[in-house]
């Protein structure tokens, strides 16, 4: 593939050559294309680009020149620059003539040019949108300009859309980084902080519950030692402790089951919200060992057994190969556990009912693990961990895509997705050095994630983590 890139930047290093040879410029304007180019990257502010842009020709050609930009509304032009008077303060002066238009054309006593931007790079970023022309450039007075003068202009123009475009970038750019550091500083102030408020309310809620419980013993109490009492007060009290038990029974499993939430939900704010992340510009990891079953993937399981029994998916764990102990990795627990919480929402949505060999009906969910020896090199395992779905096997070339950002196999339309979660989940193991991907079988799909195990693998700080900043 490298080979291939390079044959074709190669060619098209040819084409410009021929290219060049073809337009034959003048001396000057050769060195008006060198000094442009070198001023455009010594200056780093828009303001003194626009100098630059309407002082070449001024010096090189004795032309004056008026640079308009594009507004918001994609049809007004503003005056920001001009030969003569510098950097305009009045933008709605200049010639009234000069409209937005495709192509070159003669206004009055001036030649006007569109300056267009880089479209291929605008279309990289996802919060970039590129008009197909930023503004216009006007050259007077057009009788100096030559037929071979307006070529070279209509060239130095898209050579001035380009670096024009790239500074609106940068400056774009940390506008963005800036909006994101305080956002960070927001969330962490609004959202993080207040959400421990969450977890004193549950320490005192679990207290008001034991305080209820005793008043509950003593109702017993009540009823075992005052025999005397007549029998229909004693019923009574009876019912009071019966309903008072029912009564705490489903105060208290709601309080676990907002725990559970809690938890979860703490945990992935804290997990992909953290500074670190946005400060580096990739995900930061935390790694600590923890064990698989019991840290990651039952609490996670947990939040979708409701579904599962809704949709009437069985789950199925029989599968399992590798002992509980052999299960600590030493990983970033919060991303691990949104990366069987991708698995396990996917299999809500698309799990399907499939007649087995023996022609029962059949619709469920297994999930397991196992060793791979040596899979990472000698002496470094491999741990595969897996969730099998029943329903119809993706085809050969949605297998190899799935992962993709943004893509969705054929059928998915059905069900609300974006085709985030899969490539999130590829991300996230392939920073932790693992690798990722289905196995269409005959009654579902395999979907796993493979990770390095060291035994002598030891926990790793986030300080230590974030030194070695892994690139997204």
């Amino acid at each position: 593939m490298n080979q291939s890139k390079m044959e074709r930047v190669r060619e098209r290093v040819r084409e410009k050559l021929e290219s060049y040879k073809l337009y034959n410029f003048e001396r000057s304007q050769e060195e008006a294309f060198a000094s442009f180019f070198d001023l455009a990257q010594e200056y780093t502010t828009l303001e003194n680009l626009y100098l630059v842009c309407t002082l070449v020709p001024k010096e090189f050609f004795d032309l004056n020149v008026r640079l308009y930009l594009l507004g918001e509304d994609g049809v007004s032009l503003s005056l920001v620059c001009s030969s003569n008077n510098g950097l305009e303060k009045d933008s709605a002066t200049g010639n009234s003539e000069v409209v937005v238009q495709e192509n070159p054309y003669f206004a009055g006593e001036s030649y006007v040019i569109p300056i267009r931007g880089n479209k291929a790079v605008g279309e990289l970023l996802p919060f970039q949108y590129l008009k197909d022309i930023l503004g216009m450039f006007e050259i007077y007075p057009a009788e100096k300009i030559t037929e071979q003068q307006r070529f070279f202009l209509e060239k130095f123009t898209n050579r001035i859309g380009y670096n024009l475009h790239q500074k609106q970038l940068i400056h774009q750019n940390l506008h963005h980084i800036k909006f994101i550091n305080q956002l960070v500083a927001d969330i962490d102030h609004n959202v993080i902080s207040p959400n421990l408020y969450y977890r004193l309310f549950l320490k005192k809620l679990k207290r008001q519950i034991k305080e209820n419980v005793a008043i509950q013993e003593k109702v017993r109490e009540l009823v075992s030692f005052c025999p005397d009492i007549d029998d229909r007060t004693c019923q009574k009290i009876r019912e009071i402790y019966q309903a008072l038990g029912e009564s705490i029974s489903a105060l208290d499993e709601s309080r676990k089951e907002m725990e559970r939430h809690y938890e979860r939900t703490s945990l992935y704010l804290e997990t992909l919200l953290r500074r670190e992340h946005f400060r580096h510009g990739t995900y930061v990891l935390r790694k600590q060992r923890c064990n698989f079953r019991t840290e990651i993937i039952e609490p996670t399981l947990a939040r979708y057994l409701p579904q599962f029994k809704q949709r009437e998916i069985k789950v199925d764990n029989r599968l399992e190969e590798v002992p509980d102990e052999l299960l600590e990795l030493v990983v970033d627990k919060g991303l691990l556990a949104q990366v069987y919480d991708n698995f396990f929402s996917n299999a809500v949505k698309y799990t399907e009912e499939i007649k087995d060999e023996y022609g029962y009906k059949v619709k469920f969910l297994s999930y397991g693990k196992k060793i791979l020896k040596d899979h990472f090199g000698q002496g470094i395992e491999g741990v595969k961990f897996n969730v099998f779905t029943t329903g119809k096997p993706v085809d050969s070339q949605d297998s190899d895509r799935v992962f993709d950002e943004g893509y969705r196999s054929a059928g998915a339309e059905l069900e609300v997705g974006t085709g985030h979660g899969l490539h999130f989940v590829r991300h996230v193991i392939e920073i932790h050095g693992g690798e990722v991907g289905v196995e269409p079988q005959k009654y579902g799909n395999n979907f796993y994630f493979i990770l390095p195990h060291r035994h002598d693998q030891l926990d790793v700080t986030a300080d230590e983590e974030a030194s070695r900043r892994l690139i997204w």
